[in-house]
């Protein structure tokens, strides 16, 4: 992406109306390079919730062939996990223009750090919770209860509190010098300070992304459904209604979910990276100004 086009000062609707011509306009690209590892990763997420789905084939298989099932759960669960940083990778690289070596190890890093981050924050949110409840005492169903206010509170303390890491990453993939940790505490009061234009983003990406999501997933959905009210049935003594080739159209339904879902996924990547260079410019014109305030030589003698 070029930099004339990423560093601009934009709104959040307008980072998020960038993100969608960019998109549209090069998806043929986007596709021809990630088109595999979505592939692969749509065949792995199809194997996990088809050996995951309660029925009485899945079962059996469990029961009979464990080696095979815990095989096949922890191929798919891995092969999941590696594929979508595989995807990832290639469309970082497509935004950044780094090799996908570098993005690799960026990606990879950024994951550890970022895990090390929200349990660091997560495990503040329960220590406290713990500390108050040993200061009050008591049940923790009454605890909660009487509480819930507060605990509400803090939890969403902690969601914006999260907010942040957003910049922190896509900075830590775009900027070649970024250092996750010795610049951490400068990069997350540049979050905090932009907090408002990150959550507005989040927020409407979480809007969009979901509704998309759930219309594509509705079948999946509807299958799920069907099966929960087929087991409901069948232990109340009534029979089998759903044909045998029903764990296989589940799978099926998940293979064209999840490689529909993968691109609609991307959507979000390319806005925070246009979010991230529109809090970079306006922090260079925040420091302009700064710079040239403090330049000004007042008088040694002013007139009352």
């Amino acid at each position: 992406m070029e930099k004339e086009l990423l560093y601009k000062s934009r709104s959040f609707s307008s980072c998020i109306q960038a993100s969608y011509r960019l998109m549209s306009d090069n998806f043929g690209r986007i596709f021809r390079s990630t088109w595999l590892p979505v592939l692969i990763l749509s065949i792995m997420s199809g194997l996990f919730v088809t050996i995951n789905m309660p029925s009485p084939e899945m079962f059996t298989l469990g029961m009979e062939h464990q080696t095979t099932f815990l095989s096949i759960f922890a191929v798919s669960m891995l092969g999941m996990l590696a594929c979508s940083i595989w995807v990832s990778v290639r469309l970082v690289s497509m935004l950044n223009e780094q090799p996908r070596k570098w993005n690799l190890q960026r990606i990879l890093l950024l994951i550890i750090n970022t895990i090390v981050v929200c349990i660091v924050l997560y495990a503040i949110f329960f220590l406290a919770i713990w500390m108050a409840h040993r200061h009050t005492g008591g049940d923790w169903l009454v605890f909660f209860t009487d509480n819930w206010l507060a605990v509400l509170g803090m939890f969403i303390v902690i969601i914006l509190a999260v907010l942040p890491l957003y910049y922190i990453s896509v900075r830590y993939l775009c900027n070649e010098n970024a250092r996750f940790w010795i610049d951490f505490p400068k990069t997350y009061m540049i979050g905090v300070r932009h907090m408002g234009f990150i959550f507005l983003i989040t927020l409407l990406l979480s809007i969009i992304t979901g509704i998309l999501i759930l219309i594509i997933g509705m079948p999946l959905f509807i299958l799920q459904a069907a099966n929960t009210a087929s087991l409901l049935g069948e232990l109340s003594g009534d029979p089998v209604t759903l044909p045998k080739y029903f764990i296989f159209m589940v799978g099926i339904t998940t293979f064209i979910v999840t490689f529909i879902a993968s691109y609609i996924q991307m959507f979000p990547w390319i806005a925070y990276f246009f979010m991230y260079g529109s809090i970079e410019k306006q922090e260079e014109e925040r420091n302009k100004n700064t710079t040239a305030i403090d330049s000004i030589n007042l008088p040694d003698t002013q007139l009352v």
